[in-house]
């Protein structure tokens, strides 16, 4: 069994994989750390994530080890958009307060897209050098993951309408600002 405390760590470093240790501020550590609290708020919800999850902790495989299976990603993108043309009807027409646990993941979603994009911005300065990564599809895979999520919250609505139900709504008129 791998040992837990090694106490490396100690003194702000971490193993960032089996050829580099770095800052636990590394850019990469710090996408990692988050796509760790991503997979944590979708293990909150009621919905069955378990697929994504699972992709979720190989990207972190991906991003430790430098290496990116492109084809596993475009399918993985492939089939979120097929989710969501599928699905696109359940967007409301009118606005909504984002409410419960799939809405927190779209939210940190989006924050490991832009912590991603930043980290790809540096890496494309690196393009002449060997050690550059391509990025670009691990950026999609987070977009369209958060518009799946946007989707799915939506289909809350029809099962559970209380979630969205705005109790002041029916007691203070709403006024248009001119």
């Amino acid at each position: 069994m791998a040992q837990i405390t090694t106490r490396t760590g100690d003194s702000g470093i971490t193993q960032l994989n089996p050829d580099r240790i770095a800052s636990k501020a590394h850019p990469v550590i710090e996408i990692m750390g988050e796509i760790d609290e991503l997979n944590c708020v979708l293990g909150l919800s009621d919905d069955k994530f378990d697929s994504i999850q699972t992709f979720l902790s190989e990207l972190m495989g991906y991003l430790y080890y430098r290496t990116i299976d492109e084809w596993r990603l475009k399918r993985q993108v492939e089939s979120l958009e097929e989710y969501i043309m599928t699905h696109n009807n359940s967007i409301p027409t009118f606005f909504l307060n984002p409410r419960g646990p799939v809405s927190l993941a779209r939210a940190v979603c989006r924050r490991v897209e832009r912590r991603v994009v930043e980290f790809a911005e540096t890496e494309r300065q690196k393009a002449e050098a060997e050690r550059y990564m391509n990025l670009l599809p691990i950026m999609q895979y987070f977009n369209r993951l958060s518009d799946y999520l946007f989707v799915k919250t939506f289909e809350r609505i029809e099962e559970q309408p209380t979630l969205f139900r705005d109790e002041l709504a029916t007691q203070l008129p709403l006024v248009a600002i001119a």
